[in-house]
C-alpha cells in the first residue's frame, strides 16, 4: 500500500503547487507554504525519522549506541540541523519550481518513488532492532512485493523520462549503504529519513533538468 499513499501524497503536493502558482506571492514564500504543507500532511514523522537518523549518525558512537540514539526522544544538536537544513532545502527548492513551472507529473512522481523506496527497503533489509515501527509494518512483508516494486519503477521511469527516477537511484543506494553498514538494517527512523532526504534529492534533480 505504500505506492497508494505515494500517489495520494503525489496528488496533495500537485494541489497545492497549482493552487499556490495561482497567487501573488513571492516565490520563496510560496515555496516556504508548499514545504509547510507537505510536512504537515505526514504529521512530521518522517522529518522525526531524519532527525534522529541524524543524530544517531554523527554520533560517532558504535552501533548499540547509535540504534538506542534513534530511540531517544530528545533531539541533539545534530537533529536541529538536519531539520533546519531540510526545511531550507525544501523550501529553496520547491520556490525555484515556481519560478521555473515545474513539470506537475516529475512533481506528483516524487512522493511515489519515495514511498516505493520505503517498500523496497523494508522489504529486502534485515530489521536492525527487535521492535519498532519498521518490525510492525515488516511482519506483512513477503519477497514478492519486489516484481510489484519493479513493474511500478519501470513504469514511472518509462512516464516520467527525466532527472527523478535517476535521483530515486542514487538516495536508494545511497540509503542502503547507510542502512547496512552502520545501523546493520532497517528501522522506522530510517525509512522515514530515507522519505526527507529521497525527496530533497528528487527535487534538486528536477531543478536542475529544468534549468538545462
Amino acid at each position: 500500500m505504500l505506492p497508494v499513499a505515494g500517489i495520494i501524497f503525489g496528488l496533495f503536493w500537485v494541489i497545492c503547487f497549482e493552487i499556490l502558482s495561482a497567487l501573488k506571492l513571492s516565490s520563496i514564500l510560496r515555496g516556504f507554504i508548499m514545504t509547510v504543507l507537505t510536512l504537515t500532511l505526514t504529521g512530521g514523522l518522517h522529518i522525526d525519522g531524519l532527525m534522529d537518523t541524524s543524530d544517531a549518525i554523527f554520533s560517532h558512537r558504535d552501533r548499540e549506541t547509535k540504534l538506542k540514539i534513534l530511540s531517544d526522544t530528545h533531539a541533539g544538536s545534530f537533529a536541529v540541523m538536519a531539520c533546519v537544513i531540510l526545511i531550507m532545502a525544501k523550501t529553496l527548492l520547491f520556490s525555484e519550481l515556481f519560478t521555473l513551472n515545474a513539470d506537475y507529473f516529475a512533481l506528483s512522481s516524487i512522493p511515489l518513488f519515495s514511498r516505493l523506496g520505503m517498500g523496497i527497503l523494508l522489504t529486502n533489509l534485515p530489521f536492525a532492532k527487535n521492535d519498532g515501527l519498521a518490525v510492525m509494518l515488516g511482519t506483512a512483508r513477503k519477497r514478492s512485493d519486489n516484481f510489484g516494486f519493479a513493474v511500478i519503477f519501470l513504469l514511472l521511469s518509462l512516464m516520467n523520462l527525466n532527472a527523478v527516477p535517476v535521483a530515486f537511484i542514487l538516495s536508494l543506494i545511497i540509503h542502503v549503504i547507510i542502512c547496512r553498514r552502520i545501523f546493520g538494517g532497517i528501522t522506522g527512523d530510517l525509512l522515514g529519513a530515507f522519505v526527507e532526504a529521497s525527496e530533497v534529492i528528487m527535487l534538486t534533480g528536477t531543478v536542475i533538468e529544468t534549468c538545462i
